[in-house]
């Protein structure tokens, strides 16, 4: 559904018709809110790092569209056709197990094939400090699009399987700022059942058959 099918769409049930800003603002922040809750199969992505452009350098950026981290970053060594799949850990422990990479001696900084990385400032920070500018880095993430929403946006996201859902957390946002509680309630609760359906729905999407045992025939 395009924006305009969709202000329509919850029109249907408000039954105002001096509320399209406001029911376009709802819709922004509410979708905000479901990619901020699920990493959903609709918006996912993996990218390869070219990695660092020099020996010295330890940040590369994220993505541009980067919304959320999804596992770990896979280091990739071409030159060998070794891999190593990194662990995250949190800034804090970063800057008390790599504080040498500060120091403006090369000599003094010890690097190495990384073996940690951590997010920090929209980067990602390796350590040890990359021994080889060959190496290249693998990750699978969600995207992040806070473009406002708009009688021209086609499709609106979550229009086409959850609709519903989005509606009732659309509806919810109208509503409270008519401080009509009682309705708005209502139609949050429909919202975070939407919520849990799609969560689940997506839970299953990805999950594995490892779990599954068989007996007899």
């Amino acid at each position: 559904m395009d924006g305009v099918s969709f202000l329509a769409y919850v029109k249907r049930i408000l039954k105002r018709t001096d509320k399209d800003t406001e029911i376009y603002e709802a819709m922004t922040d509410v979708i905000s809110d479901i990619r901020l809750q699920i990493k959903t199969e609709d918006y996912k992505e993996e990218a390869y790092s070219a990695g660092i452009s020099s020996l010295g350098d330890y940040r590369i950026a994220l993505p541009s569209d980067f919304g959320h981290i999804m596992g770990e970053i896979t280091l990739v060594d071409n030159s060998s056709g070794h891999t190593r799949t990194l662990k995250k850990i949190s800034k804090q422990t970063y800057d008390e197990l790599y504080g040498d990479r500060l120091h403006t001696d090369s000599s003094d900084v010890n690097d190495a094939m990384p073996i940690h990385f951590c997010i920090y400032g929209n980067q990602v920070f390796f350590g040890p400090v990359p021994d080889s500018t060959s190496y290249r880095y693998y990750m699978n993430y969600s995207t992040e699009n806070s473009a406002d929403i708009t009688s021209a946006t086609d499709p609106v996201p979550f229009s086409a399987k959850y609709r519903s859902m989005l509606r009732s957390g659309v509806l919810a946002e109208i509503y409270t700022g008519l401080e009509a509680f009682e309705e708005a309630n209502y139609w949050k609760q429909l919202y975070v059942d939407g919520l849990l359906k799609l969560k689940t729905n997506e839970d299953n999407n990805i999950a594995d058959n490892q779990g599954v045992v068989y007996h007899g025939v």
